[in-house]
C-alpha cells in the first residue's frame, strides 16, 4: 500500500465532526531493524514535522539503549522488530489486513520512564515496512495540554479509521490523512469523586473507540462517559456514576475498552463496570467478576480492573482482566473468570471471529484461543523498558494475521501461512 494514499471521498463516510479538509503529513524516514537478539536496540528520533503544522523542537523520543532477552520466534511468528515510537510511545494498533495496520501514539500519557510529550502521531504498516509518521494532533506551541493522552485507534475497510484520546478529542481519516481533532461534548457532570486526580496525572484519562461501519462509532472514557455517533450526528452523551450496586467508580484508573459487533450491539468495560449499547441507549449491567478466582487463595490473579474487550459477534464477547478472561456467549450471563496467563497481566484482546482470539500481556507474551481452548503463553516481543505504563496492544484482522506492539515500538506479526 502506498504511503501517501489519499482515499477519495473519505469525508463522505467519515465522522462529520468538522468541515475541515484532511492534510498530509511527512517526516524523516522511520528506521526499522531487527530487535537485537545479540545487539541492543538504539533509538534516537528527532522532532516529527507535518506539512500543515510545525511540531515544536521539544517533541522528542528519549535516546535509549536497551538489551532485550533473546526471543526465539514461535511457529507462525516473525522475528521481533523495532520501529521508533513517537514522543509518548505507541498506545494502540489496528489492522484490517496483513498489509494494512495503523499504530497510534504520542501525546502526554505521562506513564513512561522519561515523561516525554509529543505530537499525536500515526504510522501505517504495509506488510513490509512502516511509513513516515502522520501528525494528526500537534501539541500546543505554548502552555499546557490539550494534547492527546493515550490515543486509541480503530480501523475498518475503506480504509476508515477513528482515533479518540483521554483528553476528550476525536479524529478520523484514512490512516494517513486526518481531520482536525474535535472535542467531544461532555456528558452531564457527575458529583466530584475523590479518586479522580484530574487531567495531567499518570493514567488519569483514557478512552476507547469501536466502529463496526464508517457511519457508526462508539466511544467510552474512564470518567464514565459513553458516546455514540451515527450517520454524521452525535447522540446525547451519557454519564455513569456508582451504578448498579455501586459496582463502578466514577473514575477508574487504567485502560477502558469498547467493542461493537454491529451498530446496535456494543459492550464496554470501564473500571469494574460493563456498559451495553442497544442501538438507542447505553445501560449498565452487574459486573461479572469478583476480586478473587473461585477456589483461589490468591487475589493477584484478578486485579479487579479489566483492560480490554472484544466482541466478534453480537452474541459473543470476551473481557481480559488481570491474568484471566470472562465470556458472554449467547446469553446475558458472563462466565467465571478463567486464568489463561498465569503470572501475566493482560493488556489487550482481539477476536476477529468467533473461533479465534489473541490476548497480549505486559511482558510481550500472547495467548491464543482456537474456539475450544487457550494455548500456553508465548513470548513474541520484549517487555517495554521506556514506555512501561502503556501496555501491549494486539490487533488481528483474521485468524491468519495478527500484530503485537508495545509502547517502545517493539513489534511482531503472526501469519498462519508460516506455520509448519
Amino acid at each position: 500500500m502506498g504511503q501517501s494514499r489519499i482515499v477519495a471521498l473519505v469525508a463522505a463516510g467519515a465522522l462529520a465532526l468538522v468541515a475541515t479538509a484532511c492534510g498530509t503529513s511527512s517526516s524523516p524516514a522511520v528506521l526499522t531493524r531487527p530487535v537485537g537478539l545479540q545487539l541492543p536496540i538504539t533509538r534516537d528520533a528527532g522532532p516529527a514535522t507535518t506539512t500543515t503544522t510545525a511540531v515544536p523542537p521539544t517533541t522528542t523520543v528519549p535516546p535509549t539503549t536497551t538489551t532485550p532477552s533473546p526471543i526465539v520466534p514461535a511457529p507462525g511468528w516473525s522475528v521481533p522488530l523495532a520501529t521508533l515510537p513517537p514522543g509518548g510511545g505507541f498506545t494502540s494498533v489496528s489492522c484490517i489486513s496483513d498489509t494494512f495496520c495503523i499504530a497510534a501514539g504520542g501525546g502526554a500519557n505521562l506513564s513512561d520512564a522519561s515523561g516525554t510529550v509529543g505530537a499525536g502521531q500515526t504510522q501505517s504498516w504495509d506488510g513490509q515496512a512502516w511509513s513516515d509518521p502522520s501528525v494528526y494532533f500537534p501539541p500546543p506551541a505554548t502552555g499546557p495540554s490539550p494534547s492527546p493522552i493515550m490515543p486509541a485507534i480503530t480501523c475498518i475497510g475503506g480504509p476508515f479509521c477513528a482515533i479518540v484520546d483521554g483528553s476528550g478529542f476525536v479524529s478520523n481519516g484514512d490512516g494517513t490523512n486526518w481531520i482536525t481533532p474535535v472535542a467531544l461534548k461532555p456528558a452531564a457532570p457527575l458529583p466530584a469523586n475523590s479518586a479522580d486526580p484530574g487531567s495531567g496525572h499518570a493514567g488519569s484519562r483514557e478512552a476507547a473507540v469501536s466502529c463496526p461501519t464508517n457511519k457508526f462509532c462508539a466511544i467510552v472514557d474512564n470518567t464514565g462517559n459513553a458516546y455514540a455517533w451515527e450517520n454524521g450526528s452525535w447522540r446525547t452523551p451519557q454519564a455513569f456514576g456508582t451504578g448498579t450496586g455501586g459496582t463502578m467508580a466514577m473514575y477508574a484508573s487504567g485502560r477502558v475498552g469498547v467493542s461493537c459487533a454491529t451498530t446496535s450491539t456494543c459492550t464496554a468495560v470501564i473500571g469494574t463496570a460493563v456498559l451495553d449499547w442497544n442501538g438507542t441507549t447505553w445501560s449498565e449491567e452487574p459486573a461479572p467478576w469478583t476480586p478473587t478466582l473461585p477456589g483461589s487463595s490468591s487475589s493477584a490473579s484478578i486485579n479487579g480492573n479489566p483492560t480490554a474487550i472484544s466482541c466478534p459477534t453480537s452474541w459473543l464477547c470476551a473481557i481480559v482482566n488481570g491474568s484471566g478472561v470472562s465470556y458472554r456467549n449467547g446469553s446475558s450471563a458472563w462466565s467465571p473468570v478463567q486464568v489463561i496467563d498465569p503470572g501475566g497481566t493482560l493488556d489487550s484482546i482481539s477476536c476477529p471471529q468467533a473461533s479465534f482470539c489473541m490476548a497480549a500481556d505486559a511482558n510481550g507474551s500472547v495467548v491464543t484461543w482456537d474456539g475450544t481452548s487457550w494455548a500456553a503463553p508465548v513470548k513474541v516481543i520484549p517487555a517495554a523498558t521506556n514506555y512501561t505504563g502503556i501496555g501491549t496492544s494486539v490487533s488481528c484482522s483474521s485468524a491468519d494475521f495478527c500484530m503485537v506492539i508495545n509502547g517502545d515500538g517493539d513489534y511482531a506479526t503472526f501469519s498462519d501461512s508460516t506455520v509448519g
